[in-house]
């Protein structure tokens, strides 16, 4: 399907997010819900420390990009949402990867099927004003999000308020209702919460959380990435990763942390 991406990104700069239809196909998202489902038993044993208030109680699978390459094949895989985030989130001043690349990096990857109502937030760590957000956040939609299974709640406009987000607000959020196979796009000032389900089924989605190359990742990505995932990547994909931003040990090594393709390394 072709997606008029400069509509989306006139969208996502009003309202603060976007819905791009039909991406994948059923087949695709139903490996995708499969590997998720086989990832979510298989997760670690016993309870996680230092669980975030807003994932507590929650479905969840961390690390994506370290569970299965088909995880970062379906994220790469889409020419708008590459589009999108190069527009928001490339710093234009990167000059050592072509600027239609991307120079931004991913920060987490996760899924999650919620069950508990969610409060209003933010994800952009504080509220600021202006025309270029630094963290973005991607769902790819595995099971259909309705107002009956607690789908996601945004106050449109809200992400350009400059304000950390009011609970009063709720009152004027609405519901993103989204198809199996949709990607949703949102600024991560964007406050937004989540409905409760009412149903008796699961609601997963893959979200992937997007920032400026100079902010930190959740987790050691590049550190940690398994290396047959990583030799199937392209150099574009291994510096969506954090591989081209990675610090130096010390100034004996090099001093500017903004690398090309060029600088990559072979992963044993």
């Amino acid at each position: 399907m072709n997606i008029d991406s400069m509509k989306m990104i006139e969208k996502i700069s009003a309202d603060g997010y976007c819905i791009i239809p039909g991406v994948f196909s059923g087949a695709q998202v139903e490996k995708a819900r499969s590997l998720v489902l086989k990832c979510y038993d298989e997760r670690l044993d016993g309870d996680l420390e230092n669980i975030p208030f807003l994932n507590r109680d929650q479905r969840m699978v961390y690390n994506l990009q370290n569970k299965n390459h088909y995880f970062l094949e379906l994220l790469f895989s889409s020419d708008s949402l590459q589009k999108i985030l190069v527009h928001f989130l490339n710093d234009v001043w990167y000059k050592q990867i072509p600027l239609d690349q991307p120079n931004y990096i991913l920060r987490a990857y996760l899924a999650r099927s919620s069950n508990t109502p969610l409060p209003l937030h933010i994800d952009s760590f504080v509220p600021y004003k202006s025309e270029h957000p630094f963290v973005m956040q991607a769902a790819i939609i595995l099971e259909d999000q309705t107002v009956e299974n607690g789908c996601t709640l945004v106050v449109p406009g809200s992400h350009n308020t400059g304000e950390y987000a009011k609970q009063e607000a709720m009152d004027n959020a609405v519901p993103i209702e989204s198809h199996a196979g949709d990607i949703v796009i949102w600024d991560s000032r964007l406050w937004h919460g989540a409905g409760k389900n009412t149903t008796n089924n699961t609601r997963w989605s893959m979200i992937a959380t997007f920032s400026r190359w100079w902010i930190k990742q959740n987790f050691d990505i590049p550190g940690n990435l398994p290396s047959d995932i990583y030799n199937q990547l392209s150099d574009s994909q291994k510096a969506v990763l954090g591989f081209c931003s990675t610090p130096f040990n010390d100034e004996s090594e090099g001093i500017d942390i903004r690398k090309g393709y060029a600088d990559l390394k072979e992963k044993l």
